[in-house]
């Protein structure tokens, strides 16, 4: 009697299930391949721009401010008067197009500067021009911290270099030597304005890197003074020397001010030497173009 169970007498033999049969499936094209990728790519490459250029919007839009507010009729009348003076004195050295358009390009640093000053909820005080200096902005409240101090110092460079740039657009659409005396003229006060003294806005800018450059600024500054001594360069070095003990003063009574933390310091820094080196660049370029410009008019 066959009970069921499987002995070695009498095993179960079972039949293989049948198997569908193997499919392989499709080989992607290596076109649809990169072209996926790049898809996917470009999709994460967007939403990066994306937050970027959020970032970028807001930090411009705190900058969407109107300069000039809190102006009355003496701020306006100093500004346009001293400008006039300074347009006026210029040009018993200087041909009159060139003097207007060097003003211009002052103008526009000294407005990027009040824009800076307004975007930190501070007030410009007065916008005066100096003939055969420049101009300068005051201001009715002071910066809250060196950081601040040097976005406002960076702020007019920026402006003027732009300013710079256009003109210098201008001449290589019309070819006309003025234009390119404009902007060599723009470029070189810019850079000079980037010096590490006093008063000048590099020396508002270093003091956000280090203080260390008002050395070297200061030796530049009495350098010239021993080398090529004029009431000019001497009533500047008194000035620098004014400002730098200003700032000792300033740091006693407010030590935070001077708190600038890493991430402040190296935007500060790679923001100023990349100006320097932008500025000495268009400098040295415009320059020579006009030597040999006028090279032919010499012989």
């Amino acid at each position: 009697m066959d009970s069921g169970a499987v002995t070695p007498g009498n095993a179960i033999e079972h039949e293989a299930l049948p198997q569908p049969p193997h499919e392989d499936l499709p080989k992607r094209h290596p076109l649809a391949k990169f072209l996926s990728g790049a898809a996917i790519t470009i999709g994460v490459v967007l939403i990066k721009l994306k937050a970027l250029l959020l970032v970028v919007f807001d930090f411009f839009r705190g900058y969407a401010v109107n300069p000039f507010e809190g102006f009355g009729l003496m701020q306006f009348s100093v500004a346009g008067g001293t400008m006039a003076l300074s347009i006026w004195a210029m040009a018993t050295k200087a041909p009159l197009p060139l003097v207007v358009g060097f003003v211009g390009i002052i103008l526009v640093h000294e407005i990027g500067h009040a824009v800076a000053i307004r975007a930190k909820g501070l007030h410009a005080g007065l916008m005066v021009f100096i003939p055969f200096i420049g101009g300068a902005v005051t201001l009715k409240d002071q910066p809250r911290s060196a950081y601040d101090d040097a976005q406002i110092g960076l702020a007019g460079p920026v402006a003027g270099t732009f300013a710079s740039l256009i003109v210098l657009q201008v001449y290589k659409w019309n070819e006309q030597p003025l234009y390119l005396a404009i902007a060599a003229a723009g470029f070189a006060v810019n850079l000079i304005n980037l010096l590490p003294i006093g008063m000048l806005d590099g020396g508002r800018i270093s003091a956000a890197v280090t203080k260390w450059m008002w050395v070297f600024g200061g030796g530049v500054l009495i350098y010239k003074v021993v080398k090529q001594p004029n009431p000019l360069m001497l009533i500047i070095l008194v000035l620098a020397a004014f400002q730098v003990y200003l700032s000792i003063m300033r740091e006693k009574d407010d030590k935070s001010f001077y708190d600038v933390t890493l991430s402040q310091r190296v935007f500060v820094a790679v923001a100023y030497f990349g100006l320097v080196i932008f500025l000495g660049h268009q400098t040295y370029m415009s320059l020579n173009r006009l030597a040999a410009l006028s090279a032919p008019l010499v012989k």
